[in-house]
C-alpha cells in the first residue's frame, strides 16, 4: 500500500489516457501470451504438481537447456544468432517495441514437419522423461526434447524478464514472481478499454503478496472446491484460542477404562461460538474446545463485544445480521442483542460519558465561556418523537453537555421540544457551575423569549449563518416576479454585505447604518447626504470601483430597487440586529448535527434509551476528533482537496484532515465486559424502566391505547378483496 494518505485526485480524461498507456506500455514488458496452448500448460502443470507458472517456466526452460547442450548440432541451425532470445511466429500481446531479429524467417526453424512428427513419435514424453527422472529433489537435471508434445513449442514464448514495479496495478496475478512475469491470457492480450474508470496510481498502490504454501494451506483450483467453499462457513475465533487448539492433542482412542471406543471430534454452533466435542462410541467426552472465552453464567464474551462494537459503529442489528447471514457467519439472535443492549451496552455508554463529560466541566471551571446550542429533530416536519439539544463550548468546539428528549415528556407536543431540551440544558450546565456570559442560538422565538424572562444576565446571540440564510430566501422569493428579477443577481453581495456588517460594526446604530447603505450602493450611489444612524457613516466603504462590470445597476425606483428597500428596512430585521452585533456562528455545531446521522438515522425507529445512547456516542466520536491537525503535502503546505458545489455552481476547497481516532471503544467494550462479571441476575429479568423514561408516560405514541390485534384484523376492509366466484 503507497505511504500517500488523503482523498484521491481527480484526474482529466486526458491525463488518465496518457497514465493508462504509459501502464499498459509497462505492463506488457512483463507479459507472454501462449494462445490456445493453455488448456495443455494447465494440464501438465497440474501432472507435475506445480504450484506457479513460474515454476512451471523453469521447468520448461530447463529442459530446452538441457537438450540444447546435448543436440547442439541439430538445433545450431534453429537457433537465432542473437542466442536465448527468440522472436514468435506471430504474438497478439501488444507490446511497446520488438526485438530484432538478424536473420530471416526461414532461418528460424528448417525442421519440416514429417520430420518433427518422426521425432515425436520416436521420443518419450517429456512427461514420462521428467517421471522417470523422480519428482523428490529440486535440484535435479530434467531431460526433454525441445519439441515434444507434452510442452509448448520454445518458439512459440515471448519471455520479458524485468524489476517488480510497485506502481503497476494490473501487472499482478495470482501467479506472481518476483523476478518473472507470465501472462496466460484467452483474450489475446487486449486490455481494458481506457474509458474504465480507474484509481489514482499516485494514490492507491495496491500489490497482491504471494502466500507461501504449505501442507495444511489449501489453494482452490477447481470449481467443485469453489462448491465446498461456499458450503462451509467462517466463524468468530480468538487468536488465543486458536493456539490452545492447536497445542491440543487427543488420543485417538477412548482412556476410560475398559472403553477403548474410536474418538470421534463432533462440531455444534452456539451463537456466534464454535465448539468441538471429542466423544467415544460409548458417549465419553475425551475433551471439548470453544471458539472463544466464556463470561460468567455462560455468556459468550464475542456476544456482547459484537453488540458493542454493533452500536460504537453506527450500524443497526438487521444489515449485520443479514451480513452475517450471506457469509453464515454464527450470529446473535436479535432477542440476546436487545438483552445484552438494555442490560450491559447503555450502561456502558453512560457510565463513559459521565467519566467524560466531568472531565470537560473541570477544564472549564472558572472562564467565562461562549455556549453555542442548536437542536434536531429525529425526523422531517412536526412528526417528531426525540429532539436532540446540543451545547458546544465555543473556543475548542467541545461538547458539554447533550439532552434527548421525547414529544411524551411534553404532553405530545413536538412544536415544544425544542424549547424544553435547551431550558434543561442551560440550567444543567448552570447547576455544575460554570459561568455561562453568551449563549448562541438560532433565531427560535420560543428560546429569544425564554431567555428574555429566565435569563436576563446571559447575552444571546443568533447565529450569523442562519440570519444570512434567512435573509437570501426573502430575496430569492421577492425576485421570483417577473418584474423583480434583476433583483436575483444581487442575491450574495446582498447577503455578503449583511455579513460583513456584522462583522465590522461595534454598535447597533452603526450596524444599521452600514446595512442601509445597501439601497444607494446597488444604483450606483456610493454617498448620500444625511447618515440613517448618529455616528454612522453616509457613504459605502468599499475602496474604486472598476468600470469593467458584469453585473448591471439596478435602476432606481424600479420595482426591483423598491424590493431592495423593503427587505433591509424591514422592522422585524432592524428589530435583531443588536443579536447579531458579535457575529457568532455555530456552524461546527451544524456538522456535529450531520454526525448523528451516522449513528441514528432518521430512517430508522429507537427505543428512548437506545436513542439517546446512540446520541452519546456521536458526542464521544466528536470531541475525540474535533481537534485534529491538517494533512502536510511534501513540501511543508497544508494539503487541501477541491470538490464541486452544486448549489453555488462553483469549485471550492477543504482542509484535509488526519484520520479519526475512537479511543472510548476499547473502555466501553472493556465496561461492557465488567459490567457482566459484576452482575450477579443475568439479562433474563424484568425490564424496569429508569424514572425518566417516557414509557412510563405512556407505552405508545397514539393518544388513544391500541385495540386487540384480531379486532383490527376483523374491522378491516379491503377494495381490492375478490369476491368468491368472481
Amino acid at each position: 500500500m503507497s505511504g500517500k494518505r488523503g482523498p484521491k485526485v481527480k484526474l482529466t480524461d486526458s491525463e488518465r489516457k496518457r497514465r493508462k498507456k504509459e501502464r499498459n506500455a509497462t505492463v506488457n514488458k512483463c507479459r507472454i501470451s501462449i494462445g490456445d496452448q493453455i488448456e495443455r500448460w494447465d494440464e501438465l502443470k497440474n501432472q507435475l504438481a506445480i504450484e506457479n507458472n513460474a515454476e512451471m517456466a523453469k521447468v520448461l526452460l530447463d529442459c530446452y537447456a538441457e537438450k540444447n547442450s546435448r543436440n547442439q548440432t541439430t538445433l545450431k541451425t534453429n537457433v537465432v544468432n542473437n542466442r536465448g532470445k527468440f522472436v514468435p511466429h506471430g504474438t497478439s500481446t501488444p507490446a511497446p517495441f520488438k526485438i530484432a531479429r538478424r536473420d530471416s524467417e526461414s532461418e528460424i526453424s528448417i525442421i519440416s514437419t514429417d520430420e518433427f512428427k518422426k521425432r515425436e513419435e520416436s521420443e518419450i514424453s517429456g512427461i514420462e522423461d521428467i517421471d522417470s527422472v523422480g519428482a523428490t529433489s529440486s535440484s535435479r537435471k530434467i531431460s526433454c526434447h525441445p519439441f515434444s508434445s507434452s510442452f509448448l513449442d520454445p518458439f512459440d514464448l515471448t519471455v520479458y524478464s524485468s524489476e517488480v514495479q510497485d506502481d503497476i496495478e494490473d501487472a499482478v496475478d495470482d501467479d506472481y514472481e518476483p523476478s518473472f512475469h507470465l501472462s496466460l491470457r484467452l483474450d489475446h492480450g487486449i486490455l481494458p478499454s481506457e474509458s474504465e474508470d480507474e484509481e489514482d496510481e499516485e494514490n492507491v498502490q495496491e500489490t497482491e503478496q504471494e502466500v507461501e504454501l504449505g501442507p495444511n494451506i489449501k489453494r482452490l483450483r477447481t470449481n467443485d472446491e469453489i462448491g465446498t467453499l461456499l458450503e462451509d462457513h467462517p466463524v468468530f475465533v480468538n487468536t488465543q484460542q486458536l493456539m490452545e487448539l492447536a497445542r491440543t492433542t487427543v488420543p485417538p482412542t477412548c482412556k476410560v477404562k475398559g472403553c477403548g471406543e474410536i474418538v470421534q471430534m463432533n462440531l455444534q454452533t452456539v451463537s456466534s461460538a464454535v465448539y468441538l466435542k471429542w466423544v467415544c462410541g460409548k458417549g465419553h467426552t475425551a475433551n471439548k474446545w470453544s471458539s472463544q472465552p466464556l463470561l460468567n453464567r455462560g455468556l459468550h464474551s464475542t456476544d456482547v463485544l459484537i453488540s458493542a462494537a454493533l452500536i460504537a459503529s453506527g450500524n443497526n442489528f438487521q444489515k449485520m445480521a443479514m451480513f452475517a447471514k450471506f457469509l453464515k457467519i454464527p450470529f446473535p439472535s436479535q432477542s440476546s442483542f436487545c438483552k445484552i443492549q438494555r442490560t450491559y451496552v447503555l450502561q456502558s455508554i453512560d457510565q463513559i460519558w459521565e467519566i467524560h463529560q466531568n472531565e470537560i466541566m473541570n477544564e472549564f471551571q472558572g472562564k467565562n465561556l461562549v455556549i453555542l446550542g442548536d437542536g434536531r429533530m429525529d425526523s422531517p416536519g412536526h412528526s417528531a418523537q426525540f429532539c436532540t439539544y446540543t451545547f458546544m463550548e465555543n473556543t475548542t468546539h467541545k461538547i458539554l453537555h447533550i439532552v434527548v428528549m421525547d414529544k411524551r415528556m411534553t404532553g405530545g407536543k413536538s412544536a415544544v421540544l425544542e424549547k424544553a431540551c435547551f431550558q434543561r440544558g442551560l440550567q444543567f450546565l448552570l447547576d455544575k457551575g460554570l459561568i455561562i456570559s453568551e449563549i448562541v442560538t438560532d433565531a427560535h422565538v420560543q428560546v429569544e423569549a425564554l431567555m428574555k424572562r429566565e435569563y436576563p444576565h446571559i447575552k444571546h446571540s443568533f447565529d450569523i449563518w442562519h440570519g444570512c440564510k434567512n435573509l437570501g430566501k426573502k430575496i430569492i422569493q421577492a425576485g421570483q416576479e417577473k418584474s423583480k428579477r434583476p433583483l436575483l443577481q444581487w442575491t450574495r453581495e446582498i447577503v455578503n454585505h449583511f455579513w460583513f456588517c456584522a462583522d465590522t460594526a461595534e454598535t447597533e446604530d452603526e450596524f444599521i447604518g452600514m446595512w442601509l447603505g445597501v439601497i444607494h450602493h446597488v444604483v450606483n450611489q456610493h454617498e448620500w447626504i444625511l447618515p440613517y444612524r448618529i455616528g454612522s457613516k453616509s457613504s459605502c466603504m468599499h475602496g474604486p470601483l472598476t468600470e469593467e462590470r458584469e453585473k448591471g445597476w439596478l435602476e432606481a425606483g424600479s420595482p426591483a430597487h423598491v424590493a431592495v428597500r423593503d427587505i433591509a428596512k424591514d422592522k422585524r430585521l432592524l428589530k435583531k440586529i443588536p443579536y447579531y452585533l458579535n457575529c457568532r456562528s455555530t456552524v461546527v455545531l451544524e456538522n456535529f448535527q450531520n454526525l448523528i446521522l451516522k449513528y441514528s438515522s432518521k430512517r430508522h425507529s429507537y427505543t428512548p434509551p437506545v436513542y439517546k445512547g446512540r446520541n452519546i456516542i456521536a458526542a464521544l466520536d466528536h470531541n475525540c476528533n474535533c481537534n485534529r491537525d491538517t494533512l502536510k503535502n511534501k513540501d511543508g503546505s497544508l494539503r487541501h482537496q477541491r470538490y464541486y458545489s452544486k448549489k453555488s455552481g462553483r469549485w471550492a476547497t477543504y482542509e484535509v484532515k488526519k484520520s479519526k481516532s475512537y479511543p472510548y471503544t476499547e473502555d466501553l467494550m472493556r465496561k461492557c465486559l465488567e459490567n457482566r462479571l459484576l452482575d450477579g441476575i443475568g439479562m433474563n429479568r424484568p425490564v424496569i424502566l429508569e424514572a425518566d423514561d417516557p414509557r412510563r408516560i405512556s407505552s405508545v405514541l397514539a393518544p388513544i391505547p391500541p385495540p386487540p390485534t384480531s379486532q383490527l384484523v376483523a374491522e378491516k376492509k379491503s377494495r381490492f378483496t375478490e369476491k368468491i366466484g368472481d
